[in-house]
């Protein structure tokens, strides 16, 4: 199902919706990510909901296509992702556990306890290697892939981490936490290098740019900060939503960011000028997640609606 996208001038009219999945889950879908096998060249959309379901979705010839329905999580699923291959999901749970799933067969590759609490995010590293996953226990976790063991743990002071985030250059892994500080960590050495500030309320999301010069935040308090990273101070601040941002990515050229928020809304931002460009209205309910496809041409959005939307992007 097809629908436009709400627009205001001839340069908005080049955002559209093509795609509407009413009912893509039984409950609210907190998560998405999408990715390009590099097996078999297909463009996959993995889902996470709260119905304890993950759903991987093919897209293919501008539809979607349901590829495979992932059980064994039992408390909702929080968090997805996909590794840089696009070869491999990983889902995280309320229920502690964090899976690893075979994108071509469907099967669980690896089911990883992260307790003793919950598995609030997760997160693939650049190289694929590991797995980082952030709850309420104050710890960062990072896990063998191959393996599924604990590797290393980062000490969050206690904090409960929302949002995880590696730098795609593979050196630095930031963590947004429930009191709005920012922690990140060189990954070589599992220091705590930088404490940034400037969040009121949790930091539900955050994400660096491709480049990883840039570290883009999103938060309770609406607001959306830009950090730069090698000097570790604020670079900016963006006011646009007008309820919680709960999610932010980048595009894959490092030109534009997406924001989505429980005001229903979903945001294209241009990272030069850092002024909303488009805002789409189709979700009827808080959107959890946006993410780019590999070619930033498209971006899928996921909400408490149980609808998953993709959106045109122009160039």
């Amino acid at each position: 199902m097809a629908g436009s996208a709400l627009s205001v001038s001839s340069r908005d009219k080049l955002y559209s919706i093509i795609n509407k999945q009413e009912n893509a889950h039984e409950d609210s879908i907190w998560s998405c990510a999408w990715g390009r096998s590099n097996k078999d060249n297909t463009e996959n959309i993995i889902t996470g909901s709260i119905d304890d379901k993950v759903r991987i979705w093919k897209w293919i010839d501008e539809k979607l296509e349901l590829r495979h329905l992932l059980e064994g999580h039992q408390l909702g699923v929080v968090s997805v992702d996909i590794n840089a291959e696009g070869t491999l999901a990983a889902s995280s749970s309320l229920d502690s556990h964090v899976r690893v799933w075979d994108i071509e067969t469907g099967k669980c590759a690896k089911s990883i306890d992260a307790g003793p609490v919950d598995a609030w995010t997760v997160a693939f590293s650049p190289d694929s290697r590991f797995l980082a996953s952030g709850s309420h226990h104050g710890k960062i976790n990072l896990f063998g892939v191959d393996t599924g063991r604990k590797e290393s743990s980062l000490d969050t002071r206690g904090k409960l981490t929302l949002s995880i985030a590696y730098s795609p250059d593979g050196k630095f892994i930031a963590c947004g936490a429930i009191d709005g500080i920012v922690n990140m960590f060189d990954i070589a050495t599992g220091k705590l290098i930088h404490t940034l500030e400037g969040h009121a309320k949790p930091i539900r999301s955050l994400c660096f740019s491709p480049d990883s010069q840039l570290l883009v935040t999103g938060s309770d308090d609406n607001q959306i900060k830009i950090y730069d990273v090698l000097h570790a101070n604020l670079a900016g601040t963006l006011s646009g939503h007008a309820s919680w941002v709960l999610s932010v990515a980048f595009s894959p050229d490092n030109t534009h960011f997406v924001s989505s928020s429980s005001d229903k809304t979903v945001k294209i931002w241009d990272a030069g000028s850092r002024q909303c460009v488009h805002t789409f209205y189709d979700h009827t309910d808080q959107v959890w997640a946006a993410k780019y496809n590999q070619a930033g041409t498209r971006i899928v959005s996921v909400s408490d609606d149980k609808a998953m939307h993709i959106y045109d992007i122009p160039q």
